[in-house]
Order: structure tokens, then C-alpha cells, then sequence
């Protein structure tokens, strides 16, 4: 498998999250703070509705690199920082660059992005590429 290039982008991903979603990985993850499962409890603190769990935008951003890495992929390493607040059914976009490129072990820049393109979500995500 060929190495990329540093500066590479990598394809974008675009998702929404469900209530139902939302509600499941509330009970996964044992997070009972209504604001994430409750779309009338959220709209009591301010929200038009269920809040995506900050914990989930960093399993999307590791499940997103990790299927860009492709098969036989590894997690390395994921840190991420939430700078505004996404909801149930809002348009979602993973994006990422290469940043740097080790051996098997990559390193991407992340970012989910909002549908007017401000950042949710940055961090940086390293995989070790299988091949």
C-alpha cells in the first residue's frame, strides 16, 4: 500500500446523528444527562435539540480515519477538542489531513465540520496502516 502524501486530504465523510442514536450511545456509555437523549429536556437548557455527546464525536473521528486508513487498520491514538455544540439530525462533515507519515503510522489532522463549514470538532487521530 502506498504511503500518503503529506498534505494530503483525505475524502470527506458526511453523516447525521439520530435521536435514536443518540439515545443509544447514552446508554452505552452510561452518560444520563437528558440534554443528550431528551429533545423537550434539551430545549429546557437552550438546545433546538438532543446534544451529540462529546465522546461520540471522538469515535467518529476515529471510526472515520480508521475506515480512510482501510482494512486491518489500527487506532493509535485519538485527542479532540469540541468547539461547538452539534444536534440530532444536524448535517455533519468529517474531514481531515495528513500531518505527518511515519512507516505504517499516519497521523491526520481532524475536524468535523458544521453544514456552513465552521469547525465542531478538531483534533488528530494516528493510525498504523495495515500492508
Amino acid at each position: 500500500m502506498t504511503a500518503p502524501a503529506v498534505g494530503a486530504e483525505c475524502p470527506p465523510r458526511r453523516y447525521a446523528h439520530t435521536s435514536v442514536q443518540l439515545f443509544r450511545f447514552s446508554a452505552v456509555s452510561w452518560n444520563a444527562h437528558r440534554i443528550h437523549y431528551d429533545a423537550a429536556y434539551a430545549a429546557t437548557e437552550g438546545f433546538p435539540d438532543a446534544v451529540v455527546q462529546s465522546t461520540l464525536h471522538g469515535e467518529m473521528l476515529s471510526r472515520h480515519a480508521l475506515e480512510w486508513a482501510g482494512p486491518g487498520a489500527r487506532l493509535e491514538s485519538v485527542a479532540w477538542r469540541n468547539v461547538a455544540t452539534a444536534v440530532a439530525g444536524e448535517r455533519l462533515t468529517w474531514a481531515a489531513t495528513v500531518s505527518s507519515v511515519e512507516g505504517a503510522r499516519v497521523r491526520l489532522d481532524a475536524r468535523i465540520l458544521k453544514a456552513d463549514g465552521s469547525e465542531c470538532v478538531t483534533g488528530t487521530v494516528e493510525v498504523s496502516r495495515a500492508g
